[in-house]
């Protein structure tokens, strides 16, 4: 219950930021299709808070999906990222994401922490889509820590987010 309030307490913080004029609040989501010994889908759905051209913030949810010959499961996340965008035109954005996540199965399992690269195209005023590639980061579960590395990780996003 406390990941949904903190999600829906960030998602409320940024509509009310709304009227200050060079910042902007955001909401979207994103698609992943994962193979690596077995195929994954994973949903993500996020708010955050653009600060300026240059840096934002965000936190989301996300429930990942993993299905094999003899079992599937479900599990899910919660997290939060910094953004930093070092370089833009006025239509495509290259971004650099800080993400820090728990993984959540029967309780808290591990935590994923690194950083992602990301290419945004800009659609309208308010919508932008991108794609995430290139992780590089760690994964602690079960007392171990396994690296994310490229698409191993993460594989195929495509996603969308709309400025309010």
């Amino acid at each position: 219950m406390k990941k949904f309030t903190l999600f829906f307490t960030l998602v409320i913080l940024s509509f009310a930021s709304h009227s200050l004029s060079a910042q902007t609040a955001y909401v979207g989501g994103s698609l992943n299709a994962v193979y690596y010994r077995s195929f994954q889908l994973k949903t993500h759905f996020f708010g955050g808070y653009e600060f300026n051209d240059k840096w934002a913030i965000g936190g989301g949810l996300g429930l990942d999906l993993a299905a094999s010959n003899r079992n599937s499961a479900a599990d899910g996340f919660v997290g939060a990222y910094v953004r930093f965008t070092p370089w833009h035109n006025d239509v495509l954005y290259t971004d650099i994401k800080w993400r820090t996540e728990a993984l959540i199965g029967n309780g808290i399992e591990g935590a994923d922490v690194g950083l992602c690269g990301s290419l945004r195209f800009r659609v309208s005023e308010h919508i932008d889509i991108f794609t995430d590639f290139m992780s590089l980061g760690a994964r602690y579960s079960g007392g171990d820590f396994y690296p994310l590395i490229g698409v191993l990780s993460d594989g195929c996003s495509l996603g969308v987010h709309y400025r309010f």
